[in-house]
């Protein structure tokens, strides 16, 4: 019998890198919790606090689905605010809120198991639909106020959402459940200092603070992975300066978002989902049709307060760059997000009110200390996408920068006057809709007057078209990368053989050359021909492994725990059968760091933060044998309610872009790990997600949907991309040569490796054989079935030995280049 192979641990003792990631995770979670409000209430001094919520009893560290992740412990804010020296003195309270919890949660797993039992194979795909909803808990009762004995109160609001189901109105998941508006009125009344700590992956309705005036403070915790409780106490003690800014707008109510009613299946229809705002999604549309948000993007508050002046700006052909001076003004030390949004010329495009273009972040600055940032961007943050001229186009005329603390609380301060139109990239049409979208008519005030008005008096940049570098796509051929190993490696391989390396080894795993309890799938190994697999795994919170593994005596390698929560809903019998014995088995044991999640990353605003979580991920996989992490999630926040919100960064694609490409450097810069950007693309919503068409315009594709990965691939060199379930103007995105091919490679130059979702080609969705046409290198999982079918194609003559080779290819790139492959066969 062969040996196992494995890089688990056989030690549960905690390990230098363990320490040093939980503290990267810490000093993320401090950045990026956003103070809403504060009247001076906060900082608090620790004493006795009376603590109520869900998320007090049991925070929330991270959504449900593919992006769990196993860490050996998490911090929650009761455990935070002991450890910083608070005494909670509502333990009764929160006893109580465990026990119903318990309670339902055994109750629903019940259903959860009968509705398990009643799929059919083409709907297990969506088995983590309808997590168990957390309950408000008791009402609080003059008793638990009398035996607080304090007059400060916590109150946190937590939200359990994930992959396979969105988030809804009816159910109390968006506002506040009857309960915890009671609750809330009632501390008010009881407590001279309440502060409301909202711990939900995504925003949601805040009507609570007109209904209930008194509210002293507000934090919006996100879900901040296994160090968020210590971070929070360390900000509400005034230890860490808050200065997270929000990464989406805030809607006074949830009907300002525009065409809310018609989200998923709200409207009767969850197949047809039509992109009628176009362009104009998130700060874009309330900017520009005049809806005030009730937090506007880009919003958080400080302890401190800042003074920002312009000092200088320059654009040099194709470069543009914006210095802002920033001078800390108050009592302590902070840090401070510089923002830079650009005002457009409204020519025969109309265009948003403003944009942003870039952003940078200061260090930590002590009060009276200035630091100048700054912020650069390149011409094509400036250009919009002619539709007749299949081409992105700078407009002539004067485009207005300006610097800021938010979306709404801006600055002009520099006029760049275009003195000609000019095609700044000459394309080709991609994905063009079945039918004419309906969309969003501006009825904004007069653009043209407002930028009249936002220019006077300010410095101009003359700007020449003839210094502007055009560029023209070519589409005629690709240009693939190899290497005379994988040219030797793919002589030594049959046709069968590399069919099989282009579909994974199945959700069981196959036999991989190197085994990591807890992977997704794997690549298909060939030893003999010194070929290695290579593992991938979940996130985007971090490395979704195996915890606690068993190898037995006959070298099965079994869980120990249940890797993902809807997992211990399986029948007893079951259960038994997957895991090992503790008392005959060798237990091996990977501890991942649990992230705070892509939402909670991007309101750091800090690329230098965000890339070294990457590379702290990097860490791990090293350290596990991993090669693909499937993450960073990057699809945009187009409506509040999508149930993946908290895995994605942002409602804007600039801000989306730059926290991926971050990311993707920071994994990278351990070699032979690669990220795995997703979904690509327009993958807003999880109802019916294996099913439904997002419909949009080609504008609006490009502007919004596709610019995030784009920055990720030419600013972060990700080299791999997961196609998403959805369809994309009814053709299914793993069958779009438009999106793998054109876009991807042929337009942003990717080198990597494609991969479909897991199971998305599987009977009756996205087509096998046309997705490796159309640009997918890696079928996932894979299994029996997928390789049986492909090989019939190509005996059939339906998929052509070319496009098998180069796909083969581009992955053999990749897999030569991985860590396993180095370890084990670097030397034959």
């Amino acid at each position: 019998m062969e040996k196992v192979r494995y890089k688990a641990s056989v030690s549960d003792a905690v390990s230098e890198r363990e320490k040093r990631n939980r503290q990267v995770a810490y000093e993320a979670a401090a950045e990026s919790i956003v103070l809403l409000e504060n009247d001076g209430v906060l900082p608090l001094v620790p004493g006795k606090v009376a603590l109520y919520g869900g998320g007090a009893a049991m925070t929330v560290k991270g959504g449900t689905g593919s992006g769990e992740v196993n860490e050996r412990h998490s911090v929650g804010i009761e455990e935070g605010l002991e450890d910083a020296g608070f005494t909670v003195t509502t333990k009764d309270w929160l006893t109580d809120w465990r026990q119903k919890y318990e309670e339902g949660k055994a109750a629903h797993g019940k259903g959860m198991l009968k509705k398990m039992l009643s799929m059919d194979s083409s709907a297990l795909i969506n088995i983590m639909a309808n997590p168990y909803r957390l309950p408000a808990g008791r009402k609080i009762t003059v008793a638990d106020v009398k035996n607080s004995d304090t007059d400060t109160c916590i109150y946190v609001v937590a939200r359990q959402a994930g992959e396979c189901a969105d988030r809804e109105l009816e159910r109390f998941d968006y506002q506040l459940m009857d309960m915890e508006r009671e609750n809330i009125r009632r501390a008010v009344k009881a407590y001279k200092k309440v502060i409301l700590v909202i711990n939900v992956g995504s925003s949601m309705d805040m009507s609570i603070l007109e209904e209930v005036p008194g509210i002293n403070a507000v934090l919006y915790y996100c879900q901040q992975g296994m160090e968020g409780g210590r971070a929070f106490a360390d900000i509400l003690t005034g230890k860490v300066n808050p200065s997270g800014a929000l990464s989406d707008s805030w809607a006074k109510r949830y009907l300002d978002v525009p065409y809310a009613m018609e989200f998923a299946d709200m409207d009767g229809n969850a197949l047809e989902a039509d992109y009628k705002e176009g362009i104009y999604v998130g700060y874009r549309y309330y900017d520009t049709f005049g809806v005030k948000p009730r937090y506007p993007f880009g919003y958080g508050r400080s302890y401190t307060t800042f003074e920002l002046a312009y000092k200088d700006a320059r654009m040099e052909g194709n470069e543009g760059r914006v210095e802002v001076e920033v001078t800390n003004t108050g009592a302590v030390a902070g840090k401070k997000i510089v923002q830079i949004y650009a005002y457009c010329p409204q020519g025969e495009m109309k265009k948003e009110a403003k944009r942003l273009i870039g952003f940078g972040k200061t260090s930590l600055l002590a009060p009276g200390a200035k630091e100048s940032v700054a912020v650069t961007f390149d011409a094509h943050a400036l250009a919009s996408y002619d539709e007749e001229k299949a081409a992105y186009v700078l407009e002539s005329g004067d485009y207005v920068l300006a610097y800021g603390h938010d979306a709404v609380d801006v600055i002009p301060c520099v006029v760049v006057k275009l003195d000609e139109t000019i095609c700044l990239e000459q394309c080709e049409h991609i994905c063009p809709p079945e039918r004419k979208i309906e969309e969003l008519s501006r009825k904004a005030p007069d653009q043209e007057i407002l930028q009249k008005e936002l220019a006077e008096g300010l410095p101009v940049i003359d700007w020449k078209a003839a210094d502007i570098q055009t560029v023209v796509y070519d589409y005629s051929e690709l240009e693939e990368s190899t290497t005379e190993t994988v040219e030797r490696w793919m002589d030594g391989l049959s046709v069968d053989e590399m069919i099989e390396l282009l579909s994974g080894s199945g959700v069981m795993g196959g036999k991989p050359y190197l085994n990591v309890p807890g992977a997704a799938a794997y690549t298909k190994a060939y030893p003999e021909k010194g070929i290695c697999s290579t593992a991938l795994c979940d996130g985007p919170a971090g490395l979704r492994l195996q915890r606690v593994s068993a190898l037995t005596k006959k070298g099965q390698i079994k869980a120990m725990e249940m890797m993902m929560d809807f997992m211990n809903n399986l029948p007893g019998v079951v259960k038994k059968m997957m895991t090992g014995n503790p008392k005959k088995d060798t237990l091996l044991y990977q501890n991942a760091t649990a992230f705070p999640v892509g939402t909670a990353l991007a309101q750091t605003w800090n690329q230098e933060m965000i890339e070294r979580v990457g590379s702290a991920v990097g860490d791990e996989m090293e350290e596990y044998g991993v090669t693909f992490w499937l993450a960073p999630g990057m699809n945009i926040h187009r409506n509040p309610l999508c149930g993946r919100n908290y895995e994605y960064y942002s409602e804007d694609p600039v801000l989306s872009g730059k926290c991926a490409a971050a990311m993707s450097r920071g994994v990278q810069s351990h070699p032979g790990c690669y990220v795995t950007i997703k979904h690509y693309a327009a993958n807003n919503q999880e109802t019916q997600r294996n099913l439904m068409s997002s419909n949009m315009d080609e504008r609006t594709l490009r502007e919004i949907y596709l610019e995030g990965f784009r920055i990720a691939v030419r600013e972060g060199g990700a080299k791999a991309v997961m196609t998403s379930y959805n369809k994309l103007n009814h053709v299914y995105t793993p069958n779009s040569y438009d999106l793998c091919t054109k876009a991807l490679r042929q337009e942003w130059g990717f080198d990597g490796v494609v991969m479909t979702d897991w199971m998305s080609t599987d009977k009756g969705l996205a087509d096998r054989v046309q997705a490796y046409e159309s640009g997918n290198d890696l079928l996932m999982p894979g299994g029996k079935g997928c390789v049986k079918e492909v090989k019939a194609a190509y005996q059939e003559g339906r998929l052509s030995l070319d496009v098998i080779r180069q796909c083969c290819g581009r992955l053999l790139v990749l897999v030569e280049e991985s860590g396993p492959q180095r370890e084990y066969f670097k030397s034959r």
